[in-house]
């Protein structure tokens, strides 16, 4: 591993997610955009393009003759919900404990119709997803099948999305680009309407954002990599737990710092709105370009199924709590103890082989 690159590509992550969550509250300002459109949509879909492109990458230009390149693929999709449901919803919980007093509380304040949607679309097409992996692998048309689907489901989720919800009335902080850009000339920025910034640049700060996530996520990964291969970790563990969580650092990162700055809906949004995108798109390339087979009697497939179960199980605690208000942080922190019982489960595994 080089340590110059690996911490590199973190500043990277880091920064980029900073102007990214900056960047996407604009957009959804400017564009009129519900809260929950906004961290479930736009940032969800921003931040979920490294955890695609992984296993895209691995299944189309990795193959090889014991089809690590698939193996892997697949275990990065089947980890990235897992991996949310699970030490994301964690890290959420614990900037709830950290921020409490900033914050004046340490509940999430958040409208759980929102919550319930996104969960709800992730549940149907997660579990389907589960379903067809345990099937025998003859079943072939039944993966197809759902492969075509989920699509279309996306689209509708999209849909009904952006028409519910309410427009956030509070003010973003003042675009990092743009005030960069008045600094440097000289002049002031001042927090009113005319000072607005230009749409354009609002773009541009996203797109840039986007692009530097893409990067040093994909340079986190090739330095993880590298530490499993000297480990001599199994790919698979990879694809599960260590890909998925350099993968997953900018959702993590967003809700944080979302978090930070009061703005529940769009922590969580970009959470469970990261779990709806990842249970269509990347499931559907999984669903077309590999066998998508879960073999249980195989210990290391095994795990595959109890990640999948496992973020089931959190999404359906998750629903079921988000009918109260406010969101407790101990909703939150029940994501930690699934990830644990996971690890202990993944080193028994391990031991045992």
């Amino acid at each position: 591993m080089d340590l110059f690159l690996f911490l590199l590509s973190l500043f990277l992550i880091l920064v980029s997610c900073e102007l990214f969550t900056n960047g996407v509250e604009w957009a959804g300002v400017r564009f009129n955009l519900s809260e929950g459109a906004v961290g479930s949509v736009l940032a969800a879909v921003g931040t979920a393009l490294p955890e695609t492109m992984v296993p895209l990458i691995a299944i189309l230009f990795h193959p090889s003759a014991n089809n690590d390149g698939v193996e892997i693929g697949v275990g990065a999709i089947m980890g990235s919900p897992f991996m949310i449901g699970t030490l994301a919803l964690f890290v959420c919980g614990l900037a709830l404990i950290i921020f409490r007093r900033h914050r004046g509380s340490a509940a999430m304040h958040v409208d759980g119709s929102l919550i319930r949607r996104d969960l709800a679309f992730f549940l149907l097409a997660y579990s389907l997803a589960a379903i067809v992996a345990l099937l025998p692998v003859e079943i072939r048309w039944a993966r197809i099948l759902l492969g075509f689907s989920l699509i279309p489901l996306y689209c509708i989720y999209i849909w009904y999305t952006l028409k519910t919800g309410a427009v956030s009335e509070e003010a973003p902080e003042q675009l990092y680009c743009y005030h960069f850009i008045k600094r440097m000339a000289g002049a002031k920025t001042e927090k009113t309407r005319q000072d607005d910034p230009p749409t354009w640049l609002i773009l541009a700060q996203v797109l840039f954002a986007i692009v530097g996530i893409i990067i040093g996520a994909s340079i986190f990964v090739e330095q993880i990599r590298e530490i499993a291969a000297s480990l001599q970790v199994s790919p698979l563990i990879l694809a599960l737990l260590i890909a998925p969580l350099a993968t997953e650092l900018p959702e993590m990162y967003n809700s944080f710092t979302w978090v930070r700055n009061g703005r529940d809906i769009y922590a969580i949004g970009n959470l469970t709105g990261a779990m709806v995108f990842q249970s269509c798109i990347p499931v559907t390339i999984g669903l077309l370009l590999t066998p998508w087979h879960i073999n249980i009697g195989e210990p290391h497939q095994a795990l595959q199924a109890v990640s999948m179960g496992i973020a089931l199980l959190s999404a359906a605690v998750l629903f079921t709590c988000s009918s109260r208000k406010p969101l407790r942080c101990s909703n939150m922190l029940f994501g930690g103890l699934l990830y644990a019982l996971f690890i202990v489960m993944v080193v028994l595994t391990l031991g045992g082989a």
